[in-house]
């Protein structure tokens, strides 16, 4: 089976990587050494090895896959009778375009364990739900009290604003600590843009949500935990407050543009305005009419996400790559403005490379260029 990896979601934490990530765990909590711990998805076992270098010996495991263990064992069948102290691991993740990577409720549906037991009502409704979701809700059951912690590998999608809400609530309804980290290591065999999350309650911590984003240095920033459902990407959140490139000088573009949609004409196969030819458009040409000359940021692409060009919405012919903006009453006949806007903008394209972080390609969102700064 060519795509049993992609199935299963078998993503293997480097050795090195799992190191980094324990003692981060450790560092934020200390554990007795007796704790009962359960890694639901081994693969390698890297994070069992990890674990017992670190003389935690008291350790269950399960994995799926019989070509890594002699006893194969499906954490979803286990017993919820179980209870550990830490739960611990990387979960496997479903490819958005694999129906047989996600958590099928009717596969489990005769199961001893019965889904009702473990899933939401909003889950129990869905044919199919991302197997990383499932993970969460299942060993959300699976902890001993109110001093056990979970500390796993997600997909950096998890933390997206506004995505996976039911699954976040029922979080919250345990833990009162969340801590997500990223560095900049590839931590796979691929680079598939993940997360460390750990989720616990501290008590100088309660009600917190610690961001941290490592790049030699360990970047940090504190959230109150009622802000679970917004964007918490770490690297986003680094980029766009501490590092990359400094935004925080200027006017935001919002006092400028118009947040509502501009049509303009689109098409896939027929157009002489794609992101590979948009920075081209950076000038109004003499004597045509500047009003009909809009603002078009590339919104999406590994290469050309940022990139902004000056369109003629009159003539000219966009495939769907864009968000287009109108100025406002006041500029829009100010060439210079729109200009300059646009000569600002992509002066810094390396700000919105980095601001974004999604499994595929990289994309923006439209505040993200409503709330970019510049100098008029």
């Amino acid at each position: 089976m060519n795509n049993k990896k992609e199935i299963l979601g078998q993503y293997f934490t480097k050795i090195e990587i799992v190191q980094r990530l324990l003692d981060l765990l450790f560092a934020y909590k200390k554990y007795n050494k007796k704790i009962k711990i359960l890694e639901p998805s081994f693969g390698t076992g890297n994070f069992i090895a990890g674990l017992k270098e670190k003389k935690y010996f008291d350790i269950d495991g399960c994995e799926i896959d019989k070509k890594l263990t002699e006893n194969p064992c499906d954490f979803i069948e286990m017993s919820l009778t179980k209870k550990y102290d830490l739960l611990v691991g990387n979960p496997p993740f479903s490819k958005y375009n694999l129906t047989e990577s996600y958590y099928l409720l009717k596969k489990y549906i005769k199961s001893k364990v019965w889904p009702s037991l473990y899933l939401t009502p909003k889950e129990l409704k869905k044919d199919k739900e991302k197997i990383e979701n499932i993970f969460i809700l299942k060993s959300l059951n699976h902890i001993k009290d109110k001093n056990s912690s979970i500390g796993y590998v997600l997909p950096i999608s998890f933390f997206i604003k506004n995505k996976n809400k039911s699954v976040k609530e029922e979080i919250l309804k345990c833990f009162s600590t969340i801590i997500i980290y990223q560095n900049e290591k590839i931590w796979f065999d691929q680079n598939i843009p993940c997360c460390f999350a750990i989720f616990t309650n501290i008590k100088k911590l309660e009600n917190k949500i610690i961001v941290i984003y490592e790049n030699s240095v360990k970047n940090e920033e504190v959230f109150d935990i009622k802000n679970i459902h917004e964007e918490l990407i770490p690297q986003i959140i680094f980029h766009k407050n501490n590092g990359y490139i400094e935004n925080d000088k200027g006017i935001p573009l919002k006092e400028f543009l118009e947040s509502k949609n501009v049509k303009v004409k689109k098409s896939y196969k027929e157009n002489n305005v794609s992101a590979g030819n948009i920075l081209e458009k950076d000038k109004i040409p003499a004597n045509e009419p500047v009003e009909n000359y809009k603002l078009a940021v590339v919104r999406v692409g590994n290469a050309s996400v940022g990139k902004c060009g000056l369109i003629n919405i009159k003539n000219d012919v966009l495939n769907d790559m864009f968000y287009i903006f109108d100025l406002k009453d006041q500029y829009k006949k100010d060439r210079q403005i729109k200009e300059n806007i646009c000569q600002q903008i992509n002066r810094k394209i390396d700000y919105f490379r980095n601001i974004t972080c999604r499994v595929g390609s990289k994309s923006i969102k439209k505040e993200d260029v409503l709330n970019f700064r510049v100098s008029i």
